[in-house]
């Protein structure tokens, strides 16, 4: 079947999309994002385009709340030793799905300087082929949460919970306030739309589909996918790799999801799958690709000694089993890694930099 192509037509002509992190709304300065889109040399002058899409993935909310689904509570990060993740105790309310869309949409948000740096480098750039894609991060709608808020118009409290109630009706409170999100952010987005920014839709952060005798991920993604088709907006997903999730995969685009990244998460576990099984994997699904790098401390002490040539081994199977000029490629990056590769201390830092331009650019060669 083939990797899910880069350019197409039906997703934005997204090629190459970068995850950006962050908790409050003045984390990403016009400034910060100009590193993000633009290719600069030493003294900060552009001399190309860099990333064409970008994913907002802020984690946690100004209140400490969380809009991711689970949170480790071991002492590894790689997903190996204790390694343990439970589902998080504080998820989010709707006080924070409005603050959430206040740091998307709000004078001096996360849009405004993403469309503002573009602004920017169009005078210094050609002007891009197409508008720069955005994707933003929807809230998972926490099981633990007994008390979300209320919907506009409504007297009841929304409970995502299973106390006190059925899973179908959590699920169908979750669904409410998913789509309630989404028509927000939509609503936001046409009252304000963005001169150099095509909002492409959103993105699912649990990084796998559960279901069990207190969740039902699957209902109520097969109900938002309907939706999210009504309004013309997409649904992304990056499962991290694993047996249950590559049978997700399967036909993934008739049930889930418009587009799926494969992690292959070769950056971060001990015993690392390698490149060539998840790549393949991607390949045969039509699911895009995951590219990660962590400038910071992953974990275990092997695992850091060789996370310059893991990222490397990254590099080298674009080359090798096609996905550099091939898959649609999203961008793990750590917190604010590019922006600081570019004149790290370290020269293998500086030339990864590099290195990743000329992927994007499809013009690197295995070293």
């Amino acid at each position: 079947m083939g990797y899910y192509p880069q350019g197409a037509p039906e997703m934005g002509y997204l090629r190459h999309m970068v995850l950006w992190y962050g908790r409050q709304a003045d984390s990403w300065s016009p400034e910060r994002a100009r590193h993000y889109l633009a290719y600069e040399d030493e003294s900060g002058k552009p001399l190309d385009w860099l990333f064409d899409s970008v994913l907002f993935t802020p984690a946690v909310a100004p209140s400490g709340n969380h809009f991711a689904a689970d949170i480790n509570v071991g002492t590894t990060m790689c997903g190996e030793g204790d390694f343990y993740a439970v589902p998080v105790s504080n998820p989010a309310t709707k006080r924070d799905y409005d603050d959430l869309l206040d740091v998307y949409f709000a004078p001096g948000g996360w849009l405004e300087s993403m469309d503002g740096s573009i602004t920017e480098l169009k005078s210094a750039l050609p002007a891009p082929q197409h508008k720069h894609n955005v994707v933003l991060l929807v809230p998972y709608p926490g099981i633990k949460q007994t008390h979300w808020g209320r919907l506009p118009g409504e007297t009841r409290n929304l409970n995502f919970s299973v106390t006190g109630q059925s899973v179908q009706k959590a699920s169908e409170d979750r669904l409410a306030a998913t789509v309630w999100f989404v028509d927000e952010a939509l609503r936001r987005w046409n009252e304000s739309p963005r001169e150099n920014i095509n909002l492409l839709g959103f993105y699912w952060p649990f990084e796998t589909v559960y279901r069990g005798w207190d969740v039902d991920d699957h209902w109520l993604l097969k109900h938002l996918r309907v939706h999210l088709k009504s309004v013309n907006a997409k649904l992304t997903w990056i499962p991290f790799y694993a047996t249950y999730n590559v049978h997700l995969l399967d036909n993934y685009e008739n049930y889930y999801f418009d587009l799926a990244f494969q992690q292959p998460n070769h950056m971060f576990y001990l015993d690392t799958p390698g490149i060539e099984g998840p790549a393949l994997n991607a390949k045969i699904r039509h699911a895009g690709w995951e590219m990660e790098y962590y400038l910071g401390n992953i974990g275990h002490h092997k695992v850091q000694e060789e996370r310059h040539q893991r990222f490397r081994d990254y590099l080298n199977g674009g080359v090798e089993f096609g996905y550099m000029k091939e898959s649609a490629c999203a961008w793990f990056q750590d917190y604010n890694a590019i922006e600081r590769m570019r004149l790290h201390d370290d020269p293998v830092e500086r030339e990864f930099y590099h290195d990743i331009y000329h992927f994007i650019r499809g013009d690197y060669e295995r070293k």
